[in-house]
């Protein structure tokens, strides 16, 4: 059996279910053979991840998943190989987890308006389970019956005056290329109104340090999409890799190991130095 690739994943550290162990014994499950777990803004689970995954004998490449605007758009880079001690890291993530947690109180205090026992003083109070998914304000609004579902959530969000913006792609890209970190581009079809990226914006974020884009996800419809990022991935001497988005059960379809795609499907040899 060919070796199944996964490369983008999350935990309790972000938005997932599944604590590292647990997320591991899922692995072990569907037989992968190298994995990377890139929680959003988010390196907390990654030292006890590669304790377990080296006593499993299971390679892993350490990585987080970094949100960043760009023209206008929230994008999310892909970081591989990242040390968890690394303090100019630290910071880029610090800035966007203040902003994280910053947007969930603007939310609740938003949904007060309308709602009259909503209250950001019970939200403050309020301690979510990480095995829940999700994050804090969608949590909070779930359990106070306010939503129904993430559409629901979002829906909220969209008529907010404030939303949530991070710092530009265009500081943060060359500052993790400059960290000695590959940084892919996860799930290219979500940005745009899902119309395919041109060329001149994939140069744009090549020449800003880019090393490869996500070309096989589940955010992927047409065939030719991914054809389309592969060759410029291959015309370019890029990194193509692909990853499932796993979050374990607070988006089941999104399935570990779906895509399932082997090692002779893409192009990942400059990761595995990372590998731990």
């Amino acid at each position: 059996m060919r070796p199944i690739i996964d490369l983008h994943m999350h935990t309790t550290a972000s938005d997932g279910t599944q604590t590292p162990a647990e997320l591991l014994e899922a692995i072990k499950e569907k037989n992968i053979a190298l994995f990377s777990i890139t929680d959003h803004d988010s390196i907390e689970n990654i030292d006890e991840m590669i304790l377990l995954a080296n006593e499993a004998g299971i390679p892993f490449i350490p990585g987080v998943e970094i949100s960043a605007m760009y023209n206008g758009q929230e994008f999310h880079l892909l970081t591989y190989g990242i040390k968890t001690d690394d303090a100019k890291l630290q910071n880029i993530l610090s800035v966007n987890q203040t902003i994280r947690e910053s947007h969930n109180h603007k939310v609740i205090e938003h949904v007060s308006t309308f709602v009259p026992e909503i209250n950001t003083t019970d939200y403050l109070a309020y301690e979510r389970n990480p095995k829940s998914g999700g994050w804090k304000s969608e949590n909070y609004l779930s359990i106070k019956n306010i939503t129904r579902s993430l559409n629901d959530f979002f829906d909220i969000v969209g008529k907010m005056e404030d939303q949530l913006i991070f710092p530009k792609l265009e500081e943060i890209l060359p500052k993790l290329n400059s960290l000695g970190y590959p940084v892919v581009l996860a799930h290219p079809p979500a940005y745009n109104r899902r119309q395919i990226l041109s060329f001149s914006t994939l140069d744009e974020l090549r020449d800003l340090g880019l090393s490869g884009i996500e070309c096989y996800s589940p955010y992927f419809r047409f065939e030719s999409d991914t054809t389309y990022y592969r060759n410029y991935c291959k015309r370019n001497g890029m990194l193509i890799t692909c990853g499932s988005d796993h979050h374990g059960g607070f988006i089941p379809t999104r399935v570990m190991g779906v895509p399932r795609i082997v090692a002779q499907q893409i192009s990942y040899d400059r990761l595995l130095r990372f590998a731990r």
